[in-house]
């Protein structure tokens, strides 16, 4: 298994992202795989004989990783089923046997020792092209292992398969495509023991399960780095001239430091640079700011053209002009108003100005009248409170006369605005100006008939006011004008003060530029004497730089190498396993169906990481998450085992499944479940199954378990013990195992005691399936099968129970398949009243008496026949 994974390693660095001293050191493990993978971390056996090969072939390495196969998300596989294999020699067998194969299913029996294993491991090596027993027996040369100790020599197998057209084929091995159609006792063995060990082995589980053991040692022993002490990383020569330039540290370390700083200043001045404009250089940024002698810079330029003078503003709007101008028209004319209403009004204005006057005089004389200085008390109408009563009456002309004022004040404050705006018409445009006669010099009074003066015409056709207007529509495009060159010159004051900004970065790197440079001559000066006394010295640095070069790469790429090579191995179980719970849930349930459901599990959790733990959840609670390995049984961890590899198998759809022995690998518990979910169950269906099995009672329950029809159809072999010859003994099996068939058999030959004693034992076994049968199908108003042994340990009374169940199915309501078939066929075994001859034929053909009568051929044909439609009823039923 080393080499197959490691070329599925060395296609993740077939890329240009991997260091090319990575993949050379790839190519050189490659082909010296067999040779390292001996060698261990003791005294650094590995590590040095990297170091020699790396340094005796590294220019010739190739940093090309050689073509191999693509991996696809769904591997097609070129066969739908083994044909035939011809084997030998090889392992246990001496000369070669051709085994027939063409069957959905191929049963192997033979004892231990008889050389089932010679089989598989010839299977696994032609499909997969290496044992991986081989290598965990430290067989490095494969070929030792896989010889015939007899002849001292082993052959290839050759094995043929079907493609999908049903063509004979020659299948190649291929490790990639077959690796998952073999299910090994010795992997599950070792994930069950696991459970014993510290909790770091167990992160090794899946991995373990798989058979990556040999790759994962073989990838441990490679150290992360390579020590110091097994290659020259620095230079024997150079530490002597390092040492001597110790005194020389001072100056050195300021050409390294001011060296840096020169690198530094490149980046920072090509930033500031890309910072005024992406693409300019720092030389362009210098020359476009300051210029030359010929070429004034950005900076000289704006400046000038800030300095040239700014227009002043007028601030005048027409729209404000005509405002104006509507406001004093209609002021004007509201006032005029108020004056003739004034002018109506004259005497009441009179009695009005009367009467204050008397209100006014009340704080002088407020006891006495103020005409005629009569006390108050004397005269007939006080004389103030007659003043504040008109002055009540006549209060509107209070706010007529009151409106009248501000209108007046309105209409002056108005007039000075018009003449303001005038003068600065006159001010911005001076020459000649139509409107130079109505100018109002400050201070003086504006009457009203200088309002009427601008709406008269004037020579030229236009009144004043035309004129103003005309001059104000002007004025105002003007200060637009004014506004747009202020933005203008804005923009401009912005952009210098930005150039200004990068000036000052410009001298500040200009100036550290120049330091940097003033401080390596001075430094440089220094060494210059030192130079020239170890010149001899200095020259065999030189030549030895390059073998030091050589060295770093090499380690550079070991290590880089090692940690990819590591990341690989870590990251493989969860590679192996992704997507794989459902089913395995599925499979480990399918494999403890006759357990209680509450011990069935919800739910598993792959370790997918190292230190992470194999969890588990059960139907009964499917919150509660537990760590297998601490909880279950030994027997239930192989079958969770052996759930992780089926279910790898089934999710490859792959086309072939090779057990080497479950008896082994599994307990006697858990046997007959796992032969119904291999045989009975869907998981398998159109997969070739080839079975190696010591057990002969797992052998003979198989062949039951399948049916007569199916029985028939496999393939089975029995191997014999050798006897002392140096060869496998391999017997084709002679007689059915399957009961029904074996009757047939035995029948046709004549042998009806015989036939009959196989009868009663497919009746025993039928009768075992017809319950499970009507346990699977039945409903719960259905009666419970019920039949009486003598003690616990007794068989159940066959007769007994074929009545019972005949009974059942004949007045259960249920669905049951094939229920009437059934029925007929027990009826026909039994007897419509319990009396034909059948029943004493079959006790009569099992037990041993003298002087029998001889046995009556039809009636021993009508008890197989009706064993035979028993067969056929329930093989239809379930599904086999």
């Amino acid at each position: 298994m080393i080499e197959p994974e490691y070329l599925r390693f060395l296609r993740t660095l077939d890329s240009d992202e991997v260091l090319p001293g990575v993949r050379k050191l790839a190519n050189l493990v490659l082909a010296n795989v067999d040779e390292l993978a001996s060698l261990g971390t003791y005294q650094g056996q590995r590590v040095k004989k990297m170091v020699a090969l790396a340094q005796a072939n590294w220019d010739a390495l190739s940093i090309d990783i050689q073509s191999l196969p693509e991996m696809t998300a769904e591997k097609t596989s070129p066969i739908t089923q083994i044909k035939s294999m011809e084997v030998g020699p090889f392992r246990g067998f001496s000369r070669q046997e051709v085994f027939d194969l063409e069957s959905h299913l191929v049963l192997i029996y033979g004892p231990n020792g008889t050389g089932k294993s010679s089989f598989c491991e010839a299977l696994e090596y032609s499909l997969l092209g290496n044992v991986a027993e081989a290598e965990s027996k430290r067989f490095r040369d494969q070929g030792n292992y896989l010889k015939n100790a007899h002849v001292n020599h082993f052959s290839t197998p050759v094995v043929i398969g079907l493609n999908e057209q049903g063509a004979e084929v020659e299948i190649e091995a291929n490790e990639e495509l077959f690796r998952f159609c073999f299910v090994e006792k010795n992997r599950i063995d070792n994930f069950s023991r696991i459970a014993a060990q510290a909790p770091a082995k167990q992160t090794e589980l899946i991995s373990t399960l798989f058979g990556l053991d040999s790759f994962n040692e073989f990838v441990r022993n490679f150290t992360s780095e390579f020590d110091p002490k097994y290659i020259d990383l620095t230079g024997f020569k150079a530490a002597q001239l390092a040492q001597k330039r110790q005194a020389l540290s001072g100056s050195q370390q300021q050409i390294a430091t001011n060296n840096a700083e020169l690198q530094r200043l490149n980046i920072e001045e090509q930033t500031l640079a890309t910072q005024y404009r992406d693409g300019t250089t720092f030389g362009q940024l210098v020359f476009e700011l300051n210029g030359d002698d010929e070429n004034a810079g950005a900076i000289h330029r704006i400046e000038t053209d800030l300095q040239q003078p700014q227009a002043s503003k007028n601030n005048l709007t027409i729209n404000a002009l005509q405002t104006l101008g509507g406001s004093i028209s209609s002021g004007l004319s509201e006032l005029e108003l108020k004056q003739k209403d004034l002018e109506n009004a004259s005497q009441e204005v009179s009695y009005k100005n009367l009467y204050e006057a008397v209100v006014q005089l009340q704080s002088s004389s407020p006891e006495h009248c103020p005409a005629c200085k009569t006390p108050l008390t004397q005269v007939s109408v006080n004389p103030y409170g007659n003043a504040n009563e008109e002055l009540q009456k006549l209060q509107h002309l209070a706010e007529l006369q009151k409106t009248a004022q501000q209108l007046q004040q309105n209409v002056s404050r108005w007039l000075l605005d018009l003449s303001q705006i005038l003068n600065a018409c006159l001010t911005f445009l001076p020459q000649n100006n139509a409107i130079r006669n109505f100018h109002i010099s400050p201070g003086s009074q504006i009457d009203i008939g200088w309002w009427y003066s601008l709406q008269q015409q004037l020579a030229d056709g236009f009144t004043p006011w035309r004129h103003l207007e005309s001059q104000i529509k002007y004025l105002e495009e003007a200060d637009k004008k004014t506004d747009q060159e202020a933005q203008i010159r804005s923009t401009k004051q912005a952009d210098l003060n930005r150039l200004r900004w990068f000036k000052e970065q410009i001298t500040v790197l200009e100036t550290r530029r120049n330091t940097a440079k003033q401080a390596i001559i001075a430094a440089q000066k220094a060494i210059t004497s030192f130079d020239t006394e170890n010149a001899q010295l200095i020259a065999d640095v030189e030549a030895e730089h390059t073998k030091v070069q050589r060295n770093q790469e090499i380690a550079v790429s070991y290590k880089s190498f090692v940690e990819r090579l590591n990341a690989y191995k870590n990251r493989l179980p969860s590679q192996l396993i992704a997507d794989l719970g459902d089913l395995v849930v599925r499979l480990y349930n399918a494999f403890n169906r006759y357990d209680s459901e509450a011990d069935k599990l919800a739910s598993v959790q792959l370790p997918l990481s190292q230190n992470q733990r194999l969890g588990i959840t059960f139907l009964k609670d499917p919150s509660a998450l537990f760590d297998a390995l601490h909880i279950l049984s030994e027997g239930h961890i192989r079958c969770l085992g052996l759930a992780i590899l089926l279910a790898k198998n089934v999710k490859e759809r792959c086309s072939v499944l090779i057990f080497d022995d479950p008896v082994n690998a599994i307990d006697d518990e858990h046997r007959r479940a796992i032969r119904e979910t291999l045989f009975v169950d869907d998981f398998f269906k159109g997969c070739q199954i080839i079975l190696a099995v010591h057990g002969e009672e797992f052998f003979n329950n198989t062949h039951q378990l399948l049916g007569k029809s199916q029985s028939l159809a496999s393939q089975s072999y029995i191997f014999l013990s050798s006897a002392g010859e140096g060869h496998i003994q391999v017997d084709s099996l002679r007689r059915p195992k399957n009961y029904v068939l074996a009757a047939r058999e035995l029948y046709a030959q004549g042998e009806y005691r015989d036939a009959l004693m196989s009868a009663r034992r497919a009746l025993e076994n039928l009768c075992e399936k017809t319950w499970f049968h009507y346990g699977k199908h039945s409903d719960k108003k259905d009666s419970l099968i019920s039949v009486s042994r003598r003690s616990p340990s007794a068989p159940w009374d066959l007769r007994a129970l074929a009545e019972n169940l005949r009974s059942k199915l004949n007045r259960s309501q249920s669905n049951i398949p094939n229920k009437e078939l059934i029925v007929s066929a027990l009826t026909a075994v039994l007897g419509q009243d319990g009396r034909n001859a059948y029943w004493s034929y079959l006790n009569k053909g099992t037990h041993d008496e003298t002087d029998l009568p001889e046995f009556d051929q039809h009636t021993v044909n009508e008890v197989i026949s009706a064993l035979e439609s028993l067969d056929s009823a329930l093989s239809g039923g379930s599904g086999i």
